[in-house]
């Protein structure tokens, strides 16, 4: 059995998941996915998604490609799946979502999971349920199952508001992220009943109204992307300019990033969605640099499996 590993990150201890670890046993955000756009290169490093565990109850926060695994790999079960909330429709962040549903059902899961995205959800739910029918008519027809529609339900929402139980409320705001038209793409705030905030950006570009949104957030998770490691991923792809400027054009960069922690007054700010990872001259020295030269406050480079403690 591996030891539980921790890494020292200024004064926050923050765990990477092994196999005997635990991410139920306190509150805790996990960062399931931490890379930025649909490409798979290695299982090191998985496109987007967030989990907070919460008196045991999960909140995910995006699914992309292999956030069912990541959960597993956390020893957080996923029948304590409770709510799913989905950031906007770009297949790295919602690639796994079938999967959450599917396994989590096949998990002895007993409870409705209540799902929120913007507008095409509750269209994508109904084609993935479509989709996996056959499985699902002979579970319930042979096993005995309840039907997974059942235990499912999907609100598409807008800006405010959006969700409220016994651990946290969940308000919305609408970011830009192109090519999604306004109100299509949308960052998420966490406000804990233990006084906790913790804000995720979503895909966006640098946008000052977020800022407010943020304000005081005692993790801020936002993605980043730098302007250099694009141009030469692009060169490594065989791809010609005009991907690397939509690229740019769609994210923010590390000085933006750092802007809007600044302004946010927030405590600690975690990168996620990093565009691009794998970049042997984007050393976690040179992110913190190129952020922390518009923010003097906590930074942490997300890694998939990392378990940062709400304190």
């Amino acid at each position: 059995m591996f030891k539980f590993k921790k890494l020292f990150l200024n004064v926050l201890s923050i765990g990477i998941f092994s196999a005997g670890s635990s991410a139920t046993a306190q509150d805790n955000l996990i960062l399931l996915g931490t890379k930025g756009g649909p490409s798979l290169y290695s299982s090191k490093s998985l496109p987007q998604s967030s989990a907070l565990v919460i008196n045991k109850d999960v909140y995910v926060i995006d699914a992309g490609y292999g956030a069912s695994y990541r959960l597993l790999e956390a020893k957080v079960p996923l029948k304590n799946i409770k709510a799913i909330f989905i950031t906007h429709l770009h297949s790295d962040h919602i690639l796994d979502y079938p999967a959450l549903l599917m396994n989590s059902w096949l998990s002895s899961l007993d409870h409705e999971i209540k799902v929120y995205g913007p507008k095409g959800t509750k269209e994508m739910t109904d084609n993935l349920l479509k989709a996996y029918n056959v499985d699902i008519k002979l579970r319930y027809e042979d096993e005995g199952r309840e039907p997974l529609s059942n235990f499912l339900k999907v609100y598409e929402f807008d800006e405010g508001d959006v969700y409220k139980d016994e651990n946290v409320t969940v308000t919305a705001k609408r970011v830009p992220h192109k090519p999604f038209k306004m109100g299509e793409a949308f960052a998420f705030k966490f406000d804990t009943a233990k006084q906790q905030k913790i804000v995720f950006s979503g895909d966006t570009n640098y946008y000052p109204p977020f800022a407010k949104f943020a304000q005081h957030a005692d993790i801020l998770v936002h993605e980043v992307a730098h302007a250099d490691g694009i141009d030469r991923l692009a060169k490594r792809m065989g791809y010609g300019p005009s991907f690397r400027d939509a690229v740019i054009a769609h994210h923010i960069t590390p000085q933006d990033v750092g802007k809007t922690a600044t302004n946010a007054k927030v405590k600690q700010l975690v990168l996620s969605h990093i565009v691009p990872v794998g970049d042997p001259d984007l050393t976690d020295d040179v992110w913190k640099k190129d952020v922390g030269a518009f923010y003097q406050g906590e930074i942490t480079v997300g890694k998939d499996g990392m378990i940062i403690p709400l304190k």
